[in-house]
Parts: C-alpha cells; sequence; structure tokens
C-alpha cells in the first residue's frame, strides 16, 4: 500500500492539518480514512528506516563521527520529535526487517517483538494479527503472552487482585537483553575499548550480587527442604 496521503481537489493537508476547501460527501470523507491510517502506521517505520539506512552508509570513512549526531539532529528539525522516540523508531526497524513486517498491524505491535529472534518475530506477529471476525490482539496482551509463551485468552488478561501493585522483574530484564542486542547489532563490542568493557562490567556488579543473592538464597531452601 502507498504512504502517500490522499491527493483530493475539496481538501488540502499541511504540516498543521487538514483544510476542507469545499463540501465533502460521505464517500469522499470515507475514502480518506485509509490513507491517514496507513500514513499514521507507516510514518515512525519510513524514519526509522531513513536513520538506519544513514547509519549503515554513512558511517565510514571522514564523516563517520558526524553521522549520528548529524541524523539525529535532521531529523529532530525535521519532524519535532524528540531523540528518544527517533531512536526507538530506527531500533524497531532495524531489528525488524521489512520481510517481517505487517500492514494489519501498528508499529507498537513491531516495536513489542522487536526484542525477539527474526523466527520469534514471524510468529508472534502472525498471532498477533486480525483473524476472520477477530480483530488483531492488543499491545498488552501480545507482549503479556510473549512473557507466558503463549497467546493469553481475553479472561486471562484480567489481573489477579493479590497481584495488583506487585513489580514484575520480566519486563526490566526484556528491556536489558533488548538494549545488549542492539549493543550486539551496532558492534559496540568490536568498537570497545577495554577501559568501556571494564566501566560496563563495574556497573553490571549490582546485577551479579542480586544473582548471587538469588543463588544464596535457592541454596538456603534447599536445605531447609525436608
Amino acid at each position: 500500500m502507498s504512504l502517500a496521503l490522499p491527493s483530493h481537489s475539496k481538501i488540502q493537508i499541511s504540516p498543521t492539518g487538514l483544510d476542507v476547501l469545499a463540501p465533502l460527501t460521505f464517500e469522499e470523507w470515507s475514502q480518506v480514512a485509509p490513507s491517514l491510517g496507513n500514513a499514521a502506521r507507516g510514518i515512525a517505520f519510513v524514519i526509522g528506516d531513513w536513520l538506519v539506512y544513514g547509519d549503515a552508509t554513512f558511517r565510514k570513512g571522514p564523516i563517520a563521527r558526524r553521522v549520528a549526531t548529524e541524523a539525529y539532529d535532521a531529523a529532530i528539525q525535521a519532524t519535532g520529535l524528540d531523540r528518544a522516540t527517533l531512536q526507538n523508531y530506527a531500533y524497531v526497524a532495524r531489528r525488524v526487517a521489512r520481510n517481517r513486517r505487517s500492514e494489519a498491524l501498528a508499529w507498537e505491535h513491531h516495536k513489542v517483538v522487536a526484542k525477539l529472534d527474526a523466527g520469534e518475530q514471524r510468529r508472534w506477529l502472525a498471532l498477533a494479527a486480525p483473524k476472520k471476525n477477530q480483530r488483531a490482539i492488543s499491545t498488552m496482551r501480545l507482549r503479556k503472552s510473549i512473557i507466558a509463551g503463549r497467546v493469553l485468552t481475553p479472561d486471562e488478561m484480567v489481573a489477579d487482585p493479590a497481584d495488583r501493585g506487585r513489580n514484575n522483574h520480566i519486563p526490566y530484564i526484556n528491556r536489558l537483553c533488548a538494549w545488549w542486542s542492539d549493543m550486539m547489532d551496532n558492534k559496540w563490542p568490536q568498537r570497545a575499548t577495554a577501559e568501556q568493557v571494564e566501566t560496563l562490567l563495574r556497573d553490571f556488579g549490582r546485577v551479579m550480587k542480586l544473582s548471587g543473592e538469588l543463588i544464596q538464597l535457592l541454596e538456603t531452601k534447599r536445605r531447609k527442604k525436608p
């Protein structure tokens, strides 16, 4: 499908909105919706692909140091979006290849599966896609289903009152794994200095300490087990 906004003599689209220049029939008004929907769903991927292309193509030679900064500065100025949003667009575009993206799903669905490998991305996007007489599953349901390892039913999405307010460690682990995957994709291990690796290991000392405490707790529980 084309991402182009509709060309119509009765409407005019600008960066600040849509102007109706002459009365529209219901049919003419309805025909605008698919183009607007395609534009809304696709723009994050378009911007992300643009950033990824610049990074892959121009981060070489004497201009290498300028590419990342200048690309994001140009995108911020052109789109009005903040750097964190643009980095998310680039991350998802880099992780979810064109041949795995689904026009039937929102960009947010693709963001949910971006941390997974290619095969799992295809599987979960297919499971999330609309079926006959069924709408696409929500991004929250998709996220929780991935954690559970199966598609949760609507009834299972209703929170247990006993679990309310309880913090779940899984999202933090997933974010950490996704961050490391992105670092690997960007060839950080090959570019990093010994000092940078040492600093990262020092930061991860807290995670290693937590892991050690959990191992000690497990050993204590096992010793007490009759």
